[in-house]
């Protein structure tokens, strides 16, 4: 999308939001109760499909639950900007181990499916 400046009449080019500005707009601005709704759908669906024996679905349920505490975690942070405490430093954490989850949990996924796209290859 190209903008343009009154003043200087020079054509700027706006940048695309990546999916972390993405992600981090919608926790912060979104309501609490639905981000709340991905933790709590996340971990039963895991729990469920992990008993039944069906861990990739489990994994993606997991990522699901992580992506909702990095949400919510992420909102609290964002409300208390100036706190220095305990509590912050938990919760910073929180949301760094909620986010490595949440992202490395589907990359891990979606390697093994191209590899398992690949196939095996002959001996030679």
């Amino acid at each position: 999308m190209l903008l343009r400046n009154t003043r200087r009449h020079d054509v700027v080019a706006e940048t695309e939001p990546t999916l972390g500005a993405l992600l981090t707009h919608y926790a912060r601005t979104a309501v609490p109760s639905h981000t709340y709704k991905l933790l709590q759908f996340g971990m039963p669906f895991a729990l469920d499909f992990g008993l039944h024996g069906y861990w990739r679905a489990a994994a993606w349920g997991v990522a699901v639950s992580a992506l909702g505490a990095w949400g919510l975690a992420d909102r609290w942070l964002f409300q208390a900007l100036d706190r220095v405490d305990r509590r912050t430093t938990l919760m910073r954490v929180a949301r760094a181990l909620a986010g490595t989850i949440a992202a490395a949990i589907p990359g891990v996924l979606l390697i093994r499916l191209f590899l398992h796209l690949l196939g095996s290859s002959p001996i030679s």
